[in-house]
């Protein structure tokens, strides 16, 4: 069809009609037809590619890099989200454990193409250099541990991010909370004891690294006042308002920890109550700091030249 209204479209992709229409006029992702009125009208062609912009926008992909794109190659890019999304093996695993490495040796089922085996303690290999390195591309991690202390998980977290495709953690030890930190820096955690079926599907399901709460000191602010009141003013975005109501959250938390600051200096009673609130405050500002800036990313914004 080649008379579809901007309703239809909106209908048939999910996209509000104002977007379509700033999608049109700052980035020319499509350009419909106009009748003598200037109506818009669409065609099948444009549903399509609207379409796909959307679903990569939801892949991360910026709206400004799609734009650049035909929409073969839009399709292409797509179906190589869509083929990294089927379960797979990986080519490579490192097995860390005592009892892992054994059971894998009497099992017929297969966690990846080829292995490694580290027949010993997790903080053991953690700590040795020469077991941790070279690891080729596609590359898997499964260990061991009795419980799962904050240096492991950082630990592997690291490793996450610099060295393994995917990660399982088969744990007996610790509460249920350590599978949501674990699953936040992108690591399947298992409570033991796990068949080998279940460590199979946990290495073939998706990891995301979830977490954007960047490292770093919280004493020292990531924005300037001026900053997060150019952000909390803009228009909002073609996607969302997150990054105004995030920016004026941060307006006040700043406030707040201010606040909390100047109690410990005209309350000494309270003193070390508003110093645990300004600690509180400062965490919860690098949380919010750290979500500004994935939300930024995710919406082609330029946090360092606002205008």
């Amino acid at each position: 069809m080649d008379r579809l209204t901007i309703g239809a479209v909106s209908r048939l992709t999910g996209i509000p009609t104002h977007t379509l229409r700033k999608w049109e006029s700052r980035h020319s992702i499509v350009e419909p037809k106009r009748s003598d009125s200037g109506r818009r009208f669409y065609n099948d062609e444009h549903v399509e590619r609207l379409a796909l912009v959307k679903r990569l926008m939801g892949e991360g992909h910026s709206l400004t890099e799609l734009s650049k794109m035909c929409t073969a190659d839009l399709s292409e890019l797509g179906l190589r989200h869509d083929q990294s999304a089927q379960p797979r093996l990986p080519e490579s695993v490192d097995v860390v454990g005592l009892n892992l490495v054994t059971r894998l040796r009497d099992t017929k089922t297969k966690l990846g193409e080829r292995y490694r085996t580290f027949p010993m303690n997790l903080n053991h290999w953690l700590n040795d250099p020469a077991t941790n390195t070279d690891t080729p591309g596609n590359s898997a991690l499964v260990v061991e541990c009795d419980t799962v202390p904050d240096s492991a998980i950082n630990a592997l977290a690291a490793l996450r991010q610099s060295t393994y495709d995917r990660i399982v953690v088969v744990y007996n030890f610790a509460p249920r909370s350590i599978e949501r930190a674990l699953a936040n820096r992108g690591i399947r955690a298992v409570k033991a004891p796990a068949t080998i079926e279940q460590l199979k599907s946990a290495i073939e399901a998706n990891q995301p690294i979830l977490s954007i709460v960047p490292d770093g000191d919280v004493s020292k602010r990531e924005f300037e006042p001026e900053q997060l009141a150019k952000i909390a003013s803009l228009i909002p975005s073609l996607h969302c308002e997150c990054p105004n109501h995030i920016a004026s959250l941060l307006i006040e938390i700043n406030g707040f920890e201010d606040y909390c600051k100047q109690c410990e200096d005209t309350d000494p009673a309270q003193r070390a109550l508003h110093e645990e609130l300004g600690r509180f405050t400062a965490q919860a500002r690098l949380i919010f700091e750290g979500a500004l800036k994935a939300v930024a990313l995710a919406d082609d914004l330029d946090l360092e030249n606002l205008t």
